[in-house]
């Protein structure tokens, strides 16, 4: 550091913060030693191929995130990545025997009844999602449509996740997330009238000592949404309470990953991560 950059921390708080800021976005993402850094090339090469055909689903979703913290990204993923991606899950979700029946405190109690599908099991049977997690030009575009820089997240158990749910009742309950965005894949989905939709609050604040979901839920507006198997969108998990309608009919299936992002804030600001811990870890 220089003598100048020394007197400017000295008088200018807020230059400490750019500077870790500017440190993080040079670091990029970080793959572990489980990524197949040629899957990642092959991974980039595929996104950046498709980027002339996305100018229109792509202003879309901008526009949709701007207003609703949600925005559906099913018209930016190639196909041939899609079709992918959904055999990759079917055999992570058949290889998984995890299933839990809990309530978690710092939501409220809110139940989670589902198969969870934690960080190892992609760790250790995953090529794809693994390496779409470490796509420079998969998070480029992620980026492009929240308006802001998509880091790794800071804690490794949450970067990739899944709920595989099969069972009538299962639901994932209302809560929050620990980072700021989760993009998340639907590999299998019901029919509608069968549940597992997304309902999500934006603009509802966690306080992890006193979440008071009924009271957010009566303040704010739920918004519903269908994904088909295929579909995929990215949300503002940090301050959208949001749940899984329960799955209405036994036997039908709703399988989707949950890749976890951060923002510049997550990495600067101190953070807990207990519906992680709940959910996805032994």
């Amino acid at each position: 550091m220089t003598i100048t950059e020394i007197a400017e921390v000295a008088v200018n708080p807020a230059y400490v913060t750019r500077l870790a800021a500017q440190e993080l976005l040079a670091k990029g993402n970080t793959p572990g030693e489980y990524v197949d850094v040629r899957k990642v090339a092959e991974i980039d090469r595929i996104v950046a191929g498709n980027k002339d055909s996305i100018t229109g689903a792509l202003g879309a979703a901008k526009k949709q995130y701007s207003a609703e913290h949600y925005a559906r990204t099913t018209g930016l993923v190639p196909a041939e990545l899609v079709t992918a991606l959904r055999a990759e899950a079917r055999k992570l979700a058949d290889l998984n025997t995890r299933r839990i029946d809990i309530t978690v405190p710092v939501t409220g109690n809110t139940p989670r009844r589902l198969g969870s599908l934690p960080n190892s099991l992609f760790q250790e049977h995953s090529e794809l999602f693994t390496a779409l997690y470490n796509s420079a030009e998969f998070r480029a575009l992620l980026t492009s449509v929240v308006g802001t820089p998509i880091l790794d997240a800071t804690f490794e158990d949450e970067k990739i996740t899944g709920t595989h749910q099969n069972r009538a009742g299962d639901t994932h309950g209302w809560h929050w997330g620990d980072h700021e965005f989760a993009w998340i894949f639907i590999a299998e989905a019901p029919s509608i009238e069968h549940g597992g939709m997304l309902q999500s609050v934006p603009h509802t604040p966690w306080d992890k000592e006193n979440p008071a979901v009924h009271e957010k839920l009566a303040e704010g507006a739920i918004r519903t949404y269908y994904h088909g198997a295929g579909e995929s969108y990215i949300f503002k998990t940090d301050t959208s309470l949001h749940r899984t309608v329960p799955i209405q009919t036994e036997g039908v299936e709703r399988i989707i990953i949950n890749l976890t992002f951060a923002s510049l804030k997550d990495w600067l600001e101190e953070k807990s991560y207990e519906t992680t811990n709940a959910v996805y870890t032994d």
